[in-house]
């Protein structure tokens, strides 16, 4: 599946391998990333997109945020990687206790 701008992707290539960005802009291969720590909305990461892995959607607000006005602050991108992996926490501990 394609990564489009809001979308969160897993980095499979590089020195932030297995790290989770947000897709902020993207440019025909290119896809430009920011985790709002290490890689800071100002000065995102430009990566080929075969270098990367769908992760998941962001949340609503900040994608109605960055669709609309273009830009989001550092906190804006680290609160949807938080909410997007408490998502996910919760969804492996509900298939665990399914399963356990």
């Amino acid at each position: 599946m394609h990564s489009h701008v809001s979308d969160l992707v897993i980095s499979l290539a590089g020195r932030d391998r297995d790290g989770v960005f947000l897709v902020l802009r993207e440019e025909e291969d290119f896809l430009w990333l920011a985790n709002g720590r290490g890689r800071r909305a100002e000065k995102p990461k430009r990566k080929k997109r075969k270098h990367t892995a769908f992760a998941g959607h962001c949340d609503a607000r900040t994608r109605e945020k960055l669709l609309g006005t273009g830009r989001l602050t550092n906190s804006d991108i680290r609160k949807a990687l938080s909410i997007w992996a408490g998502d996910n926490q919760n969804t492996d501990q509900r298939g665990e206790s399914e399963h356990g």
